[in-house]
């Protein structure tokens, strides 16, 4: 499974004007993936185009760090399905998995900007931006995360 993370309103508040709060909710994110080892990080935050990714992996508490495998491409409306040019965060991870050849593995998104996905998508776990991520959020998570074990499991049993 993958779970693209988002970093202004999730990890810390959006806008972050104490520089001493940045990052202040990677720990509540890297314990509750502790239950989850079959989930990878991918960063589709905007500073990855700022930065590399060991600089951006650089600030996360080292479980979490060890989970990111890659950032999202760029958005390009060349490469994006033409439902989704209005919502550049979902196209961009839909991209990645597709680059990736994993076009069907299921896959979260922690973000706090509900306009740059499609109305009502699934994968979507909607943060609230001016605390990140709360407990309620990171219940939400777990429960999705445990769902989607579920699932998974059921689908290999039934090709078993």
């Amino acid at each position: 499974m993958i779970l693209f993370l988002d970093f202004d309103g999730v990890l810390h508040p959006d806008p972050c004007f104490d520089e001493a709060r940045l990052f202040e909710n990677a720990p509540r994110l890297a314990e509750v993936l502790d239950a989850y080892p079959e989930v990878s990080v991918v960063l589709s935050t905007s500073w990855r185009m700022q930065r590399t990714l060991a600089e951006l992996v650089e600030p996360l508490p080292q479980g979490l760090r060890e989970r990111v495998i890659d950032v999202t491409p760029p958005f390009s409306m060349a490469d994006a399905p033409a439902s989704l040019l209005p919502y550049r965060r979902q196209a961009e991870c839909m991209q990645w998995l597709c680059v990736n050849g994993e076009p069907q593995t299921p896959w979260l998104a922690l973000d706090d900007r509900a306009s740059l996905f499609a109305p009502y998508c699934e994968q979507l776990i909607l943060c609230e931006p001016t605390r990140g991520l709360t407990e309620a959020t990171v219940a939400r998570l777990g429960s999705r995360l445990a769902w989607a074990r579920q699932k998974i499991t059921q689908h290999v049993d039934a090709l078993l």
